[in-house]
């Protein structure tokens, strides 16, 4: 049989031109996915998304570098610090409260604590800031998102 005859080499990717085009993707359904996948976030990335939600909050407006096509990683990161800053004085201040509570109550609220809340800040501090940086990043990406679509639909 001869296979040049049945198949042409020219048929052979028919509709390649439907493959290396993007497909249309719904806006809504990625915006609902993303409020899906917040959901989940595990309780400490839980407890800091909105300390971090509220500092990005802060820096978006028209002009900001969380806009730009490439943004300082310099400036994101002292972001972050501020953010740390932020999170390590309502820790601090929760220490004081959960002391306070002790003292007058009498009872141990220490024991609704998991074993990772009750290290002191210096053991936590450094995958805290990692958890910070990858919610703050996702935070920007979404806002990001939502302007591009804003401002090109």
């Amino acid at each position: 049989m001869d296979y040049y005859r049945a198949f042409p080499f020219y048929s052979g990717y028919q509709g390649y031109s439907r493959w290396s085009s993007v497909p249309e993707v719904n806006e809504d359904r990625i915006a609902e996915d993303l409020d899906y996948l917040r959901q989940m976030y595990p309780s400490y990335a839980k407890k800091y998304q909105c300390v971090i939600s509220s500092a990005v909050d802060k820096m978006d407006y028209d002009g900001s570098f969380i806009y730009d096509q490439y943004p300082d990683k310099l400036t994101m990161q002292r972001m972050v610090s501020g953010i740390m800053a932020v999170i390590k004085t309502n820790e601090e201040k929760d220490m004081e409260k959960e002391k306070v509570g002790d003292i007058e109550g009498g009872d141990c609220a220490c024991e609704s604590r998991t074993q990772s809340e009750r290290q002191p800040w210096e053991e936590k501090e450094p995958w805290i800031k990692e958890l910070v940086t990858l919610v703050m990043f996702y935070e920007i990406l979404g806002r990001r998102r939502k302007k591009r679509s804003y401002f090109f639909t």
